[in-house]
């Protein structure tokens, strides 16, 4: 069987977690020297890095071999954005990640994160649109449906 995402990231143990206003380009790469193996992007609102050549100079400007592997964390509701979105950094990542833990009310607003987990079609309908479409695998951040751990691994 060929290697699945976790061996070829090279097994990472020590992962930098999305987190945000803290895990920019500087952030992962003093975390890199300190031993992490994986770090991620803090979340990008995919709507706003289609629309905004400012926010992609913010959230990425540019490949930086240093900072390999790494994993882009999007943000939203749409397959069709979200797909334009990890198309800019397909060539940049080793994966994309749809956020789909954030509880914050600016997600519930936005139509993303957590709150789109109640959305399980249009969840799934993204990610097939997305790892159909993409080079690189595509992961997801997922909370745990509250009291229903079933739910949880049937969406999975």
């Amino acid at each position: 069987a060929p290697p699945n995402l976790f061996e070829r990231l090279g097994r990472p143990m020590h992962v930098v977690a999305p987190m945000v206003d803290q895990s920019e380009l500087p952030f992962r790469l003093l975390a890199r020297r300190y031993g992490a193996q994986l770090c991620y992007t803090p979340m990008v609102n995919a709507n706003q890095f289609n629309n905004s050549s400012v926010y992609r100079e913010e959230v990425l400007d540019e490949a930086n071999a240093a900072d390999r592997p790494l994993v882009v964390q999007f943000a939203g509701h749409d397959a069709e954005t979200l797909l334009r979105a990890a198309r800019h950094v397909e060539h940049m990542c080793d994966a994309v990640d749809l956020n789909l833990g954030c509880p914050q009310g600016i997600a519930r607003r936005g139509r993303y994160g957590a709150f789109l987990l109640e959305e399980e079609d249009l969840v799934v309908d993204i990610v097939r649109t997305l790892s159909s479409k993409l080079q690189v695998p595509v992961t997801c951040k997922i909370r745990l449906f509250r009291d229903d751990l079933d739910r949880t691994l049937r969406l999975c």
